[in-house]
């Protein structure tokens, strides 16, 4: 799999979260199915460096939640999105036309996405959501990196805090980072 970057594949994730018509369906599976397996490389990469490391986590369980996309797991990482995109201190305008421009028409979810660029998760609050699921953290901690590609200070507090709060070891986050071609 070739390495992802920072506005194609938020673009990509944006589409598959919204997308509402037939074609979607297969865009959302891919996207969602990228990620996870981007997540997995990384987090294999990284068990195979640790001394003690035998991989608890499989890859079924990062591609599984992907190809099994609930509404939940869009909606966490689209929080984390929106909260990576507000980290430098307010989601801009283009920032937010981008967002609701792959929304689609539904007003509920139109409501839904201004309500979270108006009051943006917290990372603690992504972190509840995510749980004990080392799958899910990675691929949370991935759509947030790729939001902030800038790495502006505030972003980079931001993402730090993210891997803390999701419990991801320093070692892990470099090796999701490299594995996205940051």
């Amino acid at each position: 799999m070739t390495k992802i970057g920072g506005g194609a594949a938020a673009i990509g994730i944006l589409s598959m979260i919204f997308g509402r018509n037939g074609g979607a369906g297969l865009a959302k599976l891919g996207s969602l199915a990228a990620l996870g397996s981007l997540a997995y490389q990384a987090y294999q990469d990284y068990q195979t460096k640790q001394v003690k490391g035998n991989s608890s986590v499989t890859e079924k369980e990062f591609t599984q939640s992907a190809e099994h996309s609930s509404a939940d797991v869009s909606k966490v990482i689209l929080q984390t999105m929106i909260a990576a995109a507000a980290a430098d201190g307010a989601i801009t305008e283009e920032e937010k036309q981008a967002i609701l421009s792959h929304a689609g028409e539904d007003p509920e979810v139109q409501q839904w996405i201004q309500q979270e660029m108006y009051q943006p998760a917290t990372v603690q609050e992504i972190a509840e959501q995510v749980g004990d699921n080392p799958a899910l953290a990675t691929q949370v901690y991935l759509a947030a990196r790729v939001v902030c590609s800038n790495l502006e200070r505030k972003e980079i507090v931001f993402l730090a805090n993210l891997a803390q709060a999701l419990g991801l070891e320093d070692a892990l986050v470099e090796q999701l980072e490299k594995q996205a071609g940051f």
